[in-house]
């Protein structure tokens, strides 16, 4: 009845968390988590599987174990440089060096820098960024709060943002 219930209310998206029997698989989120998964999903494919989520950086950092694994799409002040490639909250959370609001971010090919910060860009400005979210996975000396490897796209937002 539940399983019938969310496909209703949700377009037949698939969940995986629940078994055909509408019961909850061992280590699958609850069904609250299942509703906030429900509302994050950017993307569906052919088959009515979420293949993109759209969690905040806030989400990603405080209930890790929802999407790792999954594919996101986030924003925020990105900074490539030696040691030190992430994104944070906001500017001021990078420039204060607030770690724990930040998720490291493997580079893509062509930022990373061996020394200072990374010439291309778009560095150091807030951006749009798409990758799969690992929530083991913390960075240099494991100071982030997770990772976002596989980077797939990787844009600067308007500048409207960076004079917040």
């Amino acid at each position: 009845m539940r399983l019938a219930v969310l496909g209703a209310l949700f377009g037949g998206i698939v969940f995986p968390s629940l078994a055909a029997n509408g019961q909850r698989n061992p280590g699958a989120p609850t069904a609250p988590d299942t509703l906030l998964l429900a509302t994050r999903c950017q993307v569906i494919d052919g088959s009515q599987h979420c293949i993109l989520w759209g969690p905040s950086l806030v989400e990603l950092i405080a209930r890790p174990e929802l999407y790792d694994g999954r594919r996101v799409r986030v924003i925020g002040f990105v900074n490539f440089e030696f040691e030190g490639d992430a994104i944070f909250l906001s500017s001021e959370d990078w420039k204060h060096s607030v770690v724990t609001n930040s998720l490291w971010v493997e580079a893509p090919p062509g930022f990373q820098s061996d020394s200072g910060p990374a010439r291309k860009q778009p560095n150091r400005r807030y951006v749009i960024i798409e990758g799969t979210f690992n929530a083991r996975k913390r960075g240099h000396l494991g100071l982030g709060s997770g990772a976002i490897e596989r980077v797939t796209r990787l844009d600067s937002l308007p500048t409207v943002l960076e004079h917040q």
